[in-house]
């Protein structure tokens, strides 16, 4: 049996959009979480903040932002089309929030204009990362945050490899769509650093999660199932 072809990003993210967060187990919401609480300790969101939620997905970051009782001016952009489509219905309530299709590597905005910048779990996937580091130097405010996140560690990844490995050992393992140089912090760094960013980088944990082990492995075979075990 062959394997499967390979997706871009952004067809792998166009596919999944509709069960997106589920087959997260809320490890992107939780990190999310993190992204919000530490740019706000460093510049504190308020009703009159101009935030970029880049490579938006369904609007988490945006979700989150809400939930906390202001209401800033959010531009939520993301290249894949299924998943500004879902976040657009999800904020259609809220007139500060601007949906867009657009690429992180060319960002539709003057310079200087985001008070925060959020980009959580998306640079790793830009088709070019340095490009899109700059456009996040440019928007932003010579006095804003910005706050990039990315995985240093996949552990459901490696979980459906050992599944994998077992009931299809001749079969290349499947990997997502991103290279593993993106697992090593200091690159993430560099290739901040070298669009002109002032760069401090922390790491926590987050977990991917169920109510039961049962209801892990259906979010992992929902998620990933056909990627990796085609009918």
């Amino acid at each position: 049996m062959s394997s499967p072809p390979k997706l871009t990003a952004t067809e792998h993210f166009n596919k999944t959009a509709e069960k997106y967060e589920a087959t997260t187990g809320g490890a992107t919401r939780e990190l999310a979480h993190h992204a919000i609480s530490s740019i706000a300790a460093l510049k504190p969101l308020t009703s009159e903040s101009k935030i970029l939620d880049n490579a938006c997905g369904t609007g988490i970051v945006t979700d989150i932002t809400l939930k906390s009782g202001i209401e800033p001016e959010i531009h939520a952009v993301d290249v894949a089309e299924k998943m500004v489509s879902i976040a657009r219905d999800r904020f259609s309530s809220h007139p500060n929030v601007h949906l867009a299709v657009m690429s992180g590597e060319e960002l539709a905005f003057p310079d200087d204009t985001f008070t925060h910048s959020i980009t959580n779990l998306g640079l790793m996937y830009f088709t070019n990362a340095g490009k899109g580091a700059r456009e996040i130097a440019r928007t932003l405010h010579p006095d804003g945050v910005a706050v990039v996140t990315g995985w240093t560690v996949m552990g459901h990844i490696e979980i459906i490899q050992e599944v994998q490995a077992q009931i299809h050992p001749d079969e290349t393992p499947f990997k997502p769509p991103v290279s593993d140089i993106w697992l090593d912090p200091e690159y993430t760094k560099a290739v901040l650093s070298s669009a002109g960013l002032n760069v401090h980088a922390s790491a926590i944990d987050v977990h991917l999660g169920g109510e039961t082990a049962d209801g892990v492995a259906d979010l992992l075979f929902h998620g990933f199932g056909l990627k990796v075990f085609p009918s």
